[in-house]
Parts: C-alpha cells; sequence; structure tokens
C-alpha cells in the first residue's frame, strides 16, 4: 500500500491508495472516465482553475453537475483525479480523508463488487453497503443508486425475500347455507401419545353454524380420515355439498377422492402455504390447542377424554358476530346445560305438538336469515380492516417471479436454508389471488397463492457472483 500526503487549506490529509476499484481499473482509466462524464467536466475544468461558478453558469446542467456545485469547497484534485474531501464526525482534520468521485460509467461495478465482495459486503442492505462505501467514494445521487442496484442482486432477493411481502385484497368465501359445506383439517401429531395409542385429531368446521367435529385418529392415513368422516358427519349431518381442505397427501389420495365421488360431494384445497382459506379449521385448532394445553397439564396420557367437553363448550357459545350459538343455527334451540337444569322444566303447551313442525321450520327460518345477515356484516367489516393494507399485485404473464417455499432438509437447521426458489414465469393469472407458474429450471407447473410470490430481479439469469475471488483490483 503507498500512503502519499496532499495538503488541502492548509491542513494535510492522509490518501490511502488501497485496492479500490473493481474491475482492475488502473488511475488512467479511472481519469479518463471522469474527464469523459458529462456530470463531472464542468466541475473539473472549475476545480482545476479553483474558480467557483455562478449558479447561473450551470443551472442549465443536469442535477448532478448541480449537487457537486454545492460540494465545491471539499472538491480536490489529486494526481489528476477529482476526490470529495471528507471531514470525520470528531473534527479531528488529520482524520479526514478523501472520497473517489466514482463517474457513472463504473458506479454499477462499484457498487456490485463491494456488495457482493467476501469479509466486505457479503450482500449487507443498503445502509451497511452504503456506509462501507462512503470510506472510499462518494457521487451525486449515491443512495438512490446503491438502493437499485441493490435491489437488483438476485442473491438478496432468493435469500432475503422482499422486505415487505405482497398482500393482495381478501377474497370472501362465505357459506349462506346449513350443511353446505365443512372445513376440514388435522391436528397433530400431539406427542406424548395418548393411552390407546392417539396421535392426530381431525377437525371438521360447518361453515354456516361454526358447528365442530373432533375426532382422535392414530394416524392421519386416509382410511383413518374417510372413516372418521363418514361415522361423525356424514351419517349424522348427512352429506355436505363440499369440503375445502389444505393439501396434505390423505386429503389428495386416490381412496378420498372415491369417498367424495360415492357422495357426490365437491372438494376444495387450499394454496401451498397459504392457511388462511382454511381459515375456520385453523382458527378452531387453535382454539383446542389452547384448551387442551389447561386442561391436560397433569393428565397428558389421556387427552382424547376432554376433547367431547370441548366441543361441547364450544358448541353453546354464542358467536361473537349474530349471537347465536352453533347449536342453536343447528337445531333451532339453545342447547340445556348442567346450569340449565337448575331451571326446570321448561312450560308445555298442551296444542305445541300439533304446532310443532311449523314452529321449527318457522324458527330455523328466522336463525337462518339472521346468522346469514350477521355474518355478511361481518365479513365486510374484515374485509375492509384487511383490505387497508393491501393492494392489487403488480405482476403480469411472462414476468420472472421468486417463490416463497420454506422447506426442511434432514440433518439441516431450517435457519440456514433459503425460503425461496426458482426462478418461475406466470403464465397466467387466474384471478386476483391465485396464478399459474412454472419452473425454469424444471418446467413443473404449480397454481399457487400470489402472497407467495416475489418480483425476480432484472439481470442476467447465467451470472453467478464468485465471492471468493472477486476481489476489488484497482492500484496506484
Amino acid at each position: 500500500m503507498e500512503r502519499s500526503k496532499l495538503r488541502i487549506n492548509e491542513s494535510t490529509v492522509d490518501v490511502n491508495w488501497t485496492k479500490v476499484i473493481p474491475d482492475g481499473v488502473t488511475e488512467e482509466e479511472m481519469h479518463k472516465a471522469q474527464v469523459l462524464d458529462e456530470n463531472l467536466m464542468p466541475i473539473i475544468v472549475a476545480v482545476q482553475e479553483r474558480r467557483r461558478p455562478e449558479y447561473q453558469e450551470i443551472a442549465g446542467c443536469g442535477p448532478k453537475t448541480r449537487a457537486l456545485w454545492y460540494q465545491f469547497n471539499s472538491l480536490v484534485i489529486h494526481r489528476k483525479l477529482l476526490y470529495r474531501r471528507f471531514e470525520h464526525p470528531t473534527g479531528q482534520k488529520e482524520k479526514e480523508e478523501l472520497q473517489l468521485i466514482i463517474p457513472s460509467k463504473y458506479v454499477t461495478s462499484t457498487v456490485q463488487a463491494y456488495h457482493e465482495q467476501l469479509g466486505l459486503g457479503n450482500h449487507f442492505g443498503v445502509s451497511k453497503t452504503l456506509a462501507y462505501l462512503k470510506r472510499f467514494f462518494w457521487w451525486p445521487n449515491m443512495f438512490n443508486d446503491v438502493y437499485e442496484i441493490i435491489g437488483n442482486c438476485k442473491v438478496c432477493a432468493r435469500f432475503k425475500g422482499p422486505k415487505h411481502m405482497i398482500k393482495v385484497p381478501l377474497k370472501l368465501f362465505q357459506e349462506r347455507v346449513l350443511h353446505g359445506r365443512w372445513h376440514v383439517d388435522i391436528c397433530g401429531p400431539i406427542n406424548p401419545k395418548s393411552r390407546e395409542g392417539y396421535e392426530y385429531i381431525l377437525v371438521a368446521v360447518e361453515a354456516f353454524s361454526g358447528w365442530p367435529v373432533v375426532v382422535p385418529l392414530y394416524k392421519q392415513t386416509a382410511d383413518e380420515i374417510a372413516q372418521a368422516l363418514i361415522t361423525h358427519v356424514f351419517s349424522i349431518f348427512g352429506a355436505p355439498q363440499s369440503i375445502l381442505t389444505d393439501q396434505g397427501k390423505a386429503f389428495d389420495s386416490l381412496l378420498f377422492q372415491e369417498i367424495m365421488e360415492l357422495y357426490q360431494i365437491k372438494k376444495y384445497r387450499t394454496t401451498a402455504f397459504h392457511p388462511a382459506a382454511n381459515g375456520k379449521a385453523e382458527r378452531w385448532i387453535k382454539t383446542l390447542k389452547q384448551h387442551l394445553m389447561i386442561l391436560i397439564e397433569n393428565d397428558r396420557l389421556d387427552w382424547p377424554k376432554y376433547l367431547p367437553f370441548i366441543a361441547q363448550a364450544y358448541r353453546s357459545l354464542p358467536h361473537s358476530s349474530h349471537k347465536f350459538s352453533p347449536y342453536e343455527v343447528m337445531f333451532g334451540a339453545p342447547m340445556r346445560t348442567p346450569l340449565d337444569l337448575d331451571r326446570g322444566e321448561p312450560p308445555r303447551q298442551e296444542e305445541m305438538h300439533k304446532m310443532y313442525p311449523f314452529w321449527v321450520r318457522r324458527t330455523m327460518q328466522d336463525i337462518h336469515e339472521t346468522v346469514a345477515h350477521m355474518s355478511k356484516k361481518a365479513a365486510k367489516r374484515m374485509k375492509e380492516y384487511y383490505d387497508r393494507t393491501a393492494s392489487l399485485a403488480p405482476f403480469k404473464e411472462g414476468d420472472k417471479v421468486y417463490l416463497y417455499y420454506p422447506r426442511r432438509k434432514k440433518g439441516i437447521s431450517t435457519k440456514l436454508l433459503t425460503r425461496w426458489e426458482g426462478p418461475y414465469v406466470i403464465l397466467n393469472i387466474l384471478n386476483d389471488c391465485n396464478a399459474r407458474i412454472k419452473n425454469l429450471e424444471n418446467n413443473k407447473v404449480v397454481i399457487v397463492h400470489i402472497d407467495r410470490l416475489a418480483k425476480c430481479p432484472e439481470g442476467d439469469e447465467n451470472k453467478h457472483t464468485d465471492l471468493t475471488s472477486a476481489w476489488l483490483s484497482y492500484a496506484t
């Protein structure tokens, strides 16, 4: 390293001549680039003449030239190169440094080299990369250039993901009839297993009433799940019009499909890694876990015996939006609980048995109309609240994107695995929520929720940065 001293305004400043310019740029090449830069040339001439031009003289120049004009008293020329004097925060003259003014030609390569360099940039963010660059360089519009260049870094995009995840407007999936749709999911595995060997819980929630069904399972296999649904749902309430599940292997199995065809049930499924679409089942699983956690603290091997009581308590409680309990929506009357027994038998009317079918029909109709109306209002409020921070996705067909895909690998910590893969290309925008994309490496086509996508930075797809050899190679 060569250290030379330069006298600036009667003060001595140390100039560190070190390897700071990428791509093997020589001092002569840097000087030529500065002179040929239309933003730097007027200022270089003025600094050489030691005369600061009037503002009117440079008013017609570009914004970068005007930015340099404001820095004129801090600009110097040393060994034919234009520098900016950088005062140390302490104000000590002996700690002042010179920042090389980078011409537009070398801005991108300089930022990329320091951002990617092993031991220097290591793909840090804008603020840290900018702070390191300012130790050696300066140029007008420096922050915006660094922000844009790092924003187009493919390594950062793939391993860090976007700073702000996309959030599209909420799409309502509201059921308006009883037994129209059931939401089904699996809770578990639950450890330790029960004394009988149960390890999972089937959770099924009727969409209109919120009526929950919970069944302990030994394994989450297709035959066990199908048997539980037939025994505890279909044989009691009849076959629903549709069932909504996630993309679990058991729900996509051939056996499960045959059961759905046998009962003439339409099967819908959520997109991968987007459980919000099956929110009724997911929310009830959260409630189930909370109550199990309280009840089994001293009886962890007998947790299945508490499931009926948790379900019963939930069925008897009124919903926050329409004030009817799932039991009342399902059967037209409140559930009788041990507390109701203290009130004695309800009063009887002699003629009630003649009018009972009409009374039940009218009562059920009134309840269902009220539930549908209040549920619609509650859903509208929820959508308005959710959509305050949502916007339509900025994608179109043909865009290259990365896909959020958290994975697990045996023997490797999930914290050391990227959660984004790709690039993919968007084949079709199916609706405001879903898109069909294709992996550019293996041509696999999948349908995903748009919230899981992030734009792929523009640039050379085949460029791979070698962090161990991209050493900065400028020497005076």
